[in-house]
């Protein structure tokens, strides 16, 4: 599908990292319509909609009212131990809203393409393929994938990507993993970071242009993006600590499991992109240039 001006976007959670990055790269292409739930934060040349995913109506009636041809729906609850706290709040939000919005975009004739996530897998074995079963180990998890399984369910040439880890920056808003440990660094604080989680990272741009590249490929069904490399969240941040100039003795390595979560998280979510790769032939940056780009602000 080719986007140009005559073409409107709305993008659910435009002042979330990705949202925020994703409208910005597409407001000087199209017409772009950004929601938000607390934060009036978008871009330049995005028009800014309040809709809380609890409130299905106010969803409803934006698309309705605005009648977008592709819907890039991210707005979720992404922390996993909020949604194992609250689990109805979690399947009303990530869940149920999705599944409205793919019946509205039924209606009116839009494209959906759907974020998602690698905690749908259980961490057993790594390095996933799409053909593979989701077993996921969390209310998070679980959600978004009742959520994938409903937009593939409900909308004939629905796009489902799954990401790994993303790291960068994107809204002024929302913080990132790498703002997080930019962050205690600064202020040479010690920071615990997990030797036994894998998973392959990725860069907030380079995700918002392979979601790009996908929607112009006229990609559908499920695909995962992520980085080319695959590292434990120590070793990511022994990076940082390299290209950022500060003192990796800051770093504490940790296992997972002395850490005290709600939510169970998977020992290895890698993801393989090979099914991304091969359809688009794009290949995200390497966690070192991407870490240098963000450094300089890409």
């Amino acid at each position: 599908m080719n986007i140009d001006a005559s073409t409107k976007v709305m993008i659910t959670g435009a002042s979330g990292s990705v949202g925020w990055v994703l409208s910005k790269a597409l407001a000087g292409r199209c017409e772009v319509f950004g929601t938000y739930a607390s934060h009036p934060n978008v871009p330049e040349g995005v028009t800014g909609l309040k809709a809380d995913l609890c409130d299905q109506w106010a969803m409803k009636e934006h698309l309705e009212l605005y009648q977008p041809d592709i819907i890039v729906h991210l707005a979720a609850i992404t922390q996993p131990d909020r949604c194992e706290q609250n689990p109805q709040l979690a399947f009303r939000v990530n869940f149920e809203a999705t599944s409205e919005i793919a019946r509205v975009a039924g209606t009116i004739g839009a494209r959906l393409v759907y974020a998602s996530s690698d905690l749908v897998f259980d961490g057993a074995k790594g390095s996933y393929t799409e053909e593979e079963v989701p077993r996921p180990l969390s209310i998070y998890g679980m959600s978004k994938l009742r959520a994938e399984e409903a937009a593939l369910g409900l909308l004939d040439g629905t796009l489902v990507v799954r990401s790994s880890l993303m790291y960068g920056f994107g809204s002024p808003v929302s913080k990132t993993f790498l703002s997080r440990v930019l962050e205690n660094l600064e202020q040479g604080e010690k920071m615990q970071l997990f030797t036994d989680q894998l998973r392959n990272p990725i860069l907030i741009d380079d995700l918002a242009g392979a979601v790009i590249i996908a929607i112009e490929k006229d990609l559908s069904g499920i695909y995962h993006i992520g980085g080319p490399e695959i590292v434990n969240r120590h070793e990511f941040g022994r990076k940082v600590c390299r290209i950022f100039g500060y003192d990796e003795a800051l770093l504490v390595p940790i296992n997972m499991r002395d850490f005290p979560y709600d939510a169970k998280r998977p020992l290895d979510s890698t993801l393989n992109t090979g099914k991304y790769t091969g359809a688009t032939g794009f290949v995200p940056r390497a966690m070192d240039a991407g870490l240098e780009a963000a450094k300089i602000g890409c």
